[in-house]
Protein backbone atom coordinates (compact mmCIF):
# COMPACT_ATOMS: atom_id res chain seq x y z
CA UNK A 1 0.00 0.00 0.00
CA UNK A 2 1.33 3.45 -0.92
CA UNK A 3 1.34 6.13 1.77
CA UNK A 4 0.82 9.75 0.82
CA UNK A 5 3.19 12.24 2.40
CA UNK A 6 2.49 15.95 2.85
CA UNK A 7 5.37 18.22 1.87
CA UNK A 8 6.15 21.94 2.36
CA UNK A 9 5.45 24.21 -0.57
CA UNK A 10 5.94 27.88 -1.38
CA UNK A 11 2.29 28.05 -2.32
CA UNK A 12 2.05 31.81 -2.80
CA UNK A 13 5.11 31.70 -5.05
CA UNK A 14 3.60 28.85 -7.05
CA UNK A 15 0.21 30.51 -7.48
CA UNK A 16 1.18 34.16 -7.99
CA UNK A 17 4.55 33.90 -9.72
CA UNK A 18 5.58 30.51 -11.07
CA UNK A 19 2.36 29.25 -12.64
CA UNK A 20 1.38 32.53 -14.37
CA UNK A 21 4.93 32.92 -15.75
CA UNK A 22 4.96 29.32 -16.92
CA UNK A 23 1.62 29.74 -18.68
CA UNK A 24 2.80 32.93 -20.41
CA UNK A 25 5.92 31.15 -21.61
CA UNK A 26 4.19 28.03 -22.87
CA UNK A 27 0.99 29.44 -24.31
CA UNK A 28 1.94 33.05 -25.03
CA UNK A 29 5.54 32.44 -26.16
CA UNK A 30 6.66 35.13 -23.71
CA UNK A 31 9.73 33.70 -21.97
CA UNK A 32 10.90 36.82 -20.12
CA UNK A 33 8.62 36.54 -17.03
CA UNK A 34 9.64 32.92 -16.49
CA UNK A 35 13.31 33.74 -17.00
CA UNK A 36 13.07 36.60 -14.51
CA UNK A 37 11.33 34.29 -12.02
CA UNK A 38 14.10 31.70 -12.28
CA UNK A 39 16.86 34.31 -12.00
CA UNK A 40 15.22 35.82 -8.93
CA UNK A 41 15.07 32.57 -6.96
CA UNK A 42 17.34 32.41 -3.92
CA UNK A 43 18.48 28.79 -3.74
CA UNK A 44 21.38 27.88 -1.44
CA UNK A 45 21.71 24.24 -2.55
CA UNK A 46 23.95 24.20 -5.66
CA UNK A 47 22.50 20.89 -6.88
CA UNK A 48 18.94 22.19 -6.68
CA UNK A 49 19.98 25.49 -8.28
CA UNK A 50 21.50 23.51 -11.14
CA UNK A 51 18.37 21.38 -11.51
CA UNK A 52 16.16 24.48 -11.73
CA UNK A 53 18.44 26.00 -14.37
CA UNK A 54 18.26 22.79 -16.41
CA UNK A 55 14.47 22.73 -16.05
CA UNK A 56 14.28 26.31 -17.30
CA UNK A 57 16.48 25.59 -20.30
CA UNK A 58 14.35 22.55 -21.21
CA UNK A 59 11.13 24.58 -21.08
CA UNK A 60 12.74 27.43 -23.02
CA UNK A 61 13.85 25.02 -25.75
CA UNK A 62 10.37 23.54 -26.07
CA UNK A 63 8.91 27.02 -26.59
CA UNK A 64 11.58 28.18 -29.05
CA UNK A 65 11.29 24.99 -31.11
CA UNK A 66 7.48 25.12 -31.32
CA UNK A 67 6.83 21.95 -29.33
CA UNK A 68 3.77 23.23 -27.44
CA UNK A 69 0.77 21.40 -28.89
CA UNK A 70 -1.91 22.74 -26.53
CA UNK A 71 -3.45 26.19 -26.10
CA UNK A 72 -3.68 26.06 -22.30
CA UNK A 73 -7.49 26.14 -22.37
CA UNK A 74 -10.18 23.54 -22.79
CA UNK A 75 -9.93 19.73 -22.97
CA UNK A 76 -6.56 18.11 -23.40
CA UNK A 77 -5.69 17.34 -27.05
CA UNK A 78 -7.23 14.21 -28.48
CA UNK A 79 -3.84 13.00 -29.71
CA UNK A 80 -2.63 12.88 -26.10
CA UNK A 81 -4.93 9.94 -25.46
CA UNK A 82 -3.28 6.56 -25.15
CA UNK A 83 -6.09 4.09 -25.73
CA UNK A 84 -6.23 0.83 -23.82
CA UNK A 85 -9.51 -0.14 -25.46
CA UNK A 86 -11.09 2.16 -28.04
CA UNK A 87 -14.38 0.30 -28.11
CA UNK A 88 -14.79 0.69 -24.36
CA UNK A 89 -13.29 4.22 -24.49
CA UNK A 90 -10.66 3.29 -21.92
CA UNK A 91 -7.51 5.38 -22.10
CA UNK A 92 -4.71 7.11 -20.23
CA UNK A 93 -3.29 10.54 -21.01
CA UNK A 94 0.14 10.56 -22.66
CA UNK A 95 1.49 13.98 -21.70
CA UNK A 96 4.30 15.19 -23.99
CA UNK A 97 7.77 15.92 -22.69
CA UNK A 98 7.19 19.68 -22.58
CA UNK A 99 4.38 19.20 -20.04
CA UNK A 100 6.53 16.89 -17.93
CA UNK A 101 9.45 19.34 -18.01
CA UNK A 102 7.15 22.22 -17.08
CA UNK A 103 5.84 20.28 -14.09
CA UNK A 104 9.41 19.48 -13.03
CA UNK A 105 10.35 23.17 -13.08
CA UNK A 106 7.29 24.08 -11.02
CA UNK A 107 8.04 21.40 -8.43
CA UNK A 108 11.76 22.17 -8.17
CA UNK A 109 11.18 25.93 -7.87
CA UNK A 110 8.26 25.91 -5.43
CA UNK A 111 8.20 22.61 -3.54
CA UNK A 112 11.77 21.35 -3.32
CA UNK A 113 12.97 24.85 -2.39
CA UNK A 114 10.55 24.84 0.56
CA UNK A 115 12.34 22.04 2.41
CA UNK A 116 11.94 22.50 6.17
CA UNK A 117 14.50 20.94 8.51
CA UNK A 118 13.02 18.11 10.55
CA UNK A 119 9.76 18.13 8.59
CA UNK A 120 7.50 15.11 9.11
CA UNK A 121 4.59 15.07 6.69
CA UNK A 122 3.28 11.62 7.42
CA UNK A 123 -0.31 11.42 8.64
CA UNK A 124 -1.17 8.65 11.08
CA UNK A 125 -4.51 7.38 12.34
CA UNK A 126 -5.05 7.65 16.09
CA UNK A 127 -7.42 4.72 16.19
CA UNK A 128 -8.58 1.82 14.07
CA UNK A 129 -9.22 2.80 10.46
CA UNK A 130 -7.96 1.90 6.99
CA UNK A 131 -8.35 5.52 5.87
CA UNK A 132 -5.57 7.92 4.98
CA UNK A 133 -5.49 11.68 4.68
CA UNK A 134 -6.88 11.64 1.12
CA UNK A 135 -9.89 9.68 2.40
CA UNK A 136 -10.23 12.22 5.18
CA UNK A 137 -10.22 15.15 2.76
CA UNK A 138 -12.82 13.53 0.51
CA UNK A 139 -15.10 13.09 3.51
CA UNK A 140 -14.43 16.64 4.67
CA UNK A 141 -15.48 17.95 1.25
CA UNK A 142 -18.82 16.20 1.64
CA UNK A 143 -19.37 17.09 5.30
CA UNK A 144 -18.24 20.74 5.11
CA UNK A 145 -19.24 22.45 1.86
CA UNK A 146 -17.33 25.56 2.95
CA UNK A 147 -14.14 23.49 2.97
CA UNK A 148 -14.67 21.80 -0.38
CA UNK A 149 -12.81 24.42 -2.50
CA UNK A 150 -9.71 24.09 -0.32
CA UNK A 151 -9.87 20.30 -0.41
CA UNK A 152 -10.19 20.23 -4.18
CA UNK A 153 -7.31 22.68 -4.54
CA UNK A 154 -5.12 20.57 -2.27
CA UNK A 155 -5.88 17.31 -4.08
CA UNK A 156 -6.01 18.45 -7.71
CA UNK A 157 -5.55 22.21 -7.87
CA UNK A 158 -2.89 22.19 -10.57
CA UNK A 159 -3.97 22.43 -14.23
CA UNK A 160 -4.74 19.12 -15.88
CA UNK A 161 -1.96 19.59 -18.43
CA UNK A 162 0.56 19.37 -15.56
CA UNK A 163 -0.92 16.21 -14.05
CA UNK A 164 0.87 13.55 -16.07
CA UNK A 165 1.17 9.90 -15.05
CA UNK A 166 4.45 10.37 -13.16
CA UNK A 167 3.71 13.81 -11.76
CA UNK A 168 5.00 14.66 -8.29
CA UNK A 169 1.61 15.93 -7.14
CA UNK A 170 -1.75 17.17 -8.35
CA UNK A 171 -2.45 20.00 -5.94
CA UNK A 172 -1.25 22.47 -3.35
CA UNK A 173 -2.29 25.00 -0.72
CA UNK A 174 -0.91 28.49 -0.30
CA UNK A 175 0.24 29.66 3.11
CA UNK A 176 -3.10 31.42 3.58
CA UNK A 177 -5.05 28.36 2.45
CA UNK A 178 -3.21 26.23 5.00
CA UNK A 179 -4.19 28.57 7.81
CA UNK A 180 -7.79 28.69 6.58
CA UNK A 181 -8.12 24.91 6.39
CA UNK A 182 -6.57 24.48 9.81
CA UNK A 183 -8.98 26.97 11.32
CA UNK A 184 -11.97 25.33 9.68
CA UNK A 185 -11.07 21.79 10.74
CA UNK A 186 -9.88 22.70 14.24
CA UNK A 187 -13.22 24.38 14.92
CA UNK A 188 -15.09 21.22 13.92
CA UNK A 189 -12.63 18.66 15.28
CA UNK A 190 -14.89 17.15 17.93
CA UNK A 191 -17.79 16.77 15.52
CA UNK A 192 -15.74 15.47 12.59
CA UNK A 193 -13.71 13.10 14.74
CA UNK A 194 -16.79 11.05 15.53
CA UNK A 195 -18.82 11.70 12.38
CA UNK A 196 -16.29 10.74 9.70
CA UNK A 197 -15.00 7.24 8.98
CA UNK A 198 -11.55 8.81 8.58
CA UNK A 199 -11.99 10.74 11.85
CA UNK A 200 -9.02 9.01 13.55
CA UNK A 201 -6.75 10.61 10.93
CA UNK A 202 -7.88 14.17 11.72
CA UNK A 203 -5.63 14.94 14.77
CA UNK A 204 -2.49 13.99 12.87
CA UNK A 205 -3.54 15.98 9.80
CA UNK A 206 -4.26 19.02 11.99
CA UNK A 207 -0.78 18.66 13.49
CA UNK A 208 0.77 18.81 9.99
CA UNK A 209 -1.27 21.91 9.17
CA UNK A 210 -0.09 23.51 12.40
CA UNK A 211 3.54 22.68 11.61
CA UNK A 212 3.14 24.32 8.21
CA UNK A 213 1.84 27.50 9.84
CA UNK A 214 4.76 27.55 12.26
CA UNK A 215 7.22 27.10 9.38
CA UNK A 216 5.47 29.74 7.25
CA UNK A 217 4.92 27.42 4.29
CA UNK A 218 2.07 26.16 2.19
CA UNK A 219 1.57 22.48 1.43
CA UNK A 220 1.55 19.93 -1.33
CA UNK A 221 1.61 16.14 -1.23
CA UNK A 222 3.15 13.20 -3.02
CA UNK A 223 3.47 9.42 -2.94
CA UNK A 224 7.11 8.40 -2.39
CA UNK A 225 8.31 6.01 -5.04
CA UNK A 226 5.56 6.94 -7.49
CA UNK A 227 6.97 10.28 -8.64
CA UNK A 228 9.98 10.62 -10.95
Amino acid sequence: MFEEVIVPCHGERLEREALPALQRALFGKDLEPLGAFVRGLKVEDPALRGAIERDWQEVRAHVLHGQIDYSGRGPLPEHWRQYIDRDANLYDWRHPKWAQDAERLLVDATIRTAHAEGWDGRVHAQGRTVSGFVDLLLEVAEALPEGKPLVEKFLEGLPEWLQHANAYTGGYLTEGDTAALHGLLAGKQAELGTRLKAGPVLPSFLAVLARAQEAGVGLSWTVPGMSR
